[in-house]
């Protein structure tokens, strides 16, 4: 049986996470098998059901103690005692080149790199993880990213190839039940909801979303907010809806596991992000035949459906955006009447060449 050790921060629901699960329910599981190695201590929302499909998740605590010689001892150790691992696919850019480092010490051929995210934050943190990430490639063999942007944000001039995310379509297609009973139980039934799904990071731009609304509140007083997702910047983004007057039209909705039912429930989805690579949740939205407002800083792969546009963003730009939600609430689009297709975007078609590239660098180590 081949076994694949998958590398990430944790397991919570996120769209890199979401694609690595995405893939792993629909494997043979008896042919092939994901372990996990996680960066924190704590358990994510996702450890349960993978064990149950009989992987294995290993912790380090890089994250939560930023202890590089702890964490390098049990990089040796993990690799030491499991040498039944031929291929390593990680999706963590900051601690790479340590993880892809210690397994071509033990003799790990297959060393994958794959990058999810095109950009960093503006801080001391998000510079010093940068700065590290410019050496992860050193160690990798094998170079996948999400969009031609992440690739060329983390690869530079090396060669890499497009591996774009994949969703479960069918699972997000217009369901009109599903729409009224997710609207009835939120008492959402007479409003134009806007929506976003996204954890409460700097990149995610939170504020921008809760400025843009406030302007879309004073044109159209029935539209509510709903927002899915937690975060360390949750309790601002509350903060700073209380000091705009809109906290009774917001939904803070917290960690979702299931989100196909809440774009149901939308009636446009925003995502102002400051960057991002392939956004899983743009492509949910999309198959959920939503109008989608995404920042022009967002990888323009991720537009498969004629209802999505770029809109600049800053201050100057919230006009822009309120018009254009303003439009949509005034066509008032039978949602029902059209369903984006993107077999490029599709997970069992994407799982099946994923697995197919494992199967070959596995043979050849035979």
């Amino acid at each position: 049986m081949m076994r694949i050790l998958h590398v990430v921060s944790i397991m919570d629901v996120g769209g890199m996470e979401s694609y690595i699960m995405n893939m792993y329910r629909r494997i043979d599981r008896s042919k092939v098998q994901f372990d996990f190695l996680v960066h924190h201590a704590r358990r994510g929302v996702f450890e349960d059901e993978i064990e149950a499909l009989g992987g294995h998740v290993y912790h380090t605590t890089l994250m939560d103690d930023f202890n590089l010689p702890k964490y390098v001892k049990a990089l040796d150790r993990l690799f030491r005692e499991h040498p039944e691992y031929r291929i390593v696919h990680g999706h963590l850019n900051s601690s790479a080149f340590f993880y892809l480092g210690a397994a071509k010490r033990h003799g790990i051929k297959h060393r994958i790199l794959h990058c999810h995210c095109p950009g960093k934050i503006n801080t001391l943190k998000g510079n010093i993880k940068h700065l590290v990430s410019q050496i992860s490639p050193l160690n990798a063999n094998i170079r996948l990213a999400c969009s031609t942007e992440a690739g060329d944000y983390l690869f530079k001039n090396r060669d890499f190839e497009v591996i774009p995310n994949g969703v479960d379509a069918a699972r997000f297609r217009f369901n009109p039940e599903s729409r009224e009973e997710v609207r009835r139980r939120l008492g959402l039934e007479e409003k134009f909801v806007i929506g976003h799904v996204g954890r409460f990071y700097y990149e995610k731009n939170h504020g921008y979303i809760l400025d843009v609304f406030k302007t879309v509140k004073e044109r159209i007083p029935q539209a509510a907010l709903v927002l899915l997702g937690e975060g360390k910047l949750m309790e601002t983004a509350r903060e700073k809806a209380r000091a705009l007057g809109i906290e009774d039209s917001v939904r803070f909705m917290g960690l979702i596991r299931d989100c196909a039912p809440y774009y149901q429930a939308m009636d446009a989805f925003m995502m102002p992000s400051l960057y991002e690579g392939l956004p899983l949740t743009g492509l949910e939205a999309q198959f959920a035949s939503l109008p989608c407002l995404f920042s022009d800083t967002v990888s323009p792969e991720v537009k498969f459906s004629p209802e999505a546009q770029f809109l600049p963003i800053g201050e100057e730009n919230i006009g822009r955006w309120t018009d254009a939600l303003t439009e949509v609430f005034r066509r008032n689009i039978d949602r029902a009447s059209f369903a984006p297709e993107a077999d490029r975007f599709d997970a069992a078609i994407g799982t099946e060449k994923m697995i197919q590239r494992y199967k070959a660098l596995w043979e050849s180590e035979a």
